[in-house]
């Protein structure tokens, strides 16, 4: 028999992305909720977007993760590897984040996934857009408001064709 405390379940959801990683992700001591809070902002994901994150076993081995839409509006899972490097992490989030945004947006249609795996539309999106993000986060983003140990240079990240 399982029992469950109102606040404790509240608790522990909203502090669901602790459960992904909880070590630090880049160079100035950051984690994964405030590298989530970093690409969803970069994406431009409004604030009140629900993210709930699970680390699993993926059947093929060559997933890093994926994103699905839960019940209600602006609730989405993200299930990441189980196993990933902090690189991987980094990379991965990114890229769920995008296809998070797309789906906010309508951008991903069902008829997409009869296709192969490359050749959905919204995918391209999203591998052009993750590594920039993660290495933005990883060789910029402050979240301790400490300088960075490296002489990086802040620039903004750019869409293709610009």
């Amino acid at each position: 028999m399982t029992f469950i405390i109102p606040g404790l379940l509240f608790s522990l959801l909203a502090h669901s992305a602790l459960a992904a990683f909880d070590g630090k992700l880049n160079p100035m001591g950051c984690g994964f909720d405030d590298m989530q809070r970093f690409y969803m902002k970069e994406l431009g994901i409004d604030e009140d977007v629900f993210i709930k994150h699970v680390r699993k076993r993926m059947p093929d081995p060559r997933t890093r993760g994926f994103t699905k839409p839960l019940r209600g509006k602006k609730r989405y899972l993200i299930a990441m590897a189980s196993g990933l490097e902090p690189s991987e992490i980094r990379i991965t989030l990114a890229h769920e984040l995008v296809h998070v945004r797309q789906l906010e947006n309508g951008e991903i249609h069902k008829k997409e996934f009869k296709k192969a795996y490359m050749e959905r539309s919204f995918e391209d999106e999203a591998f052009r857009l993750s590594m920039p993000l993660a290495i933005k986060f990883y060789t910029q983003h402050d979240c301790q408001g400490i300088s960075p140990t490296s002489n990086h240079q802040k620039a903004p990240l750019k869409k293709q064709g610009q």
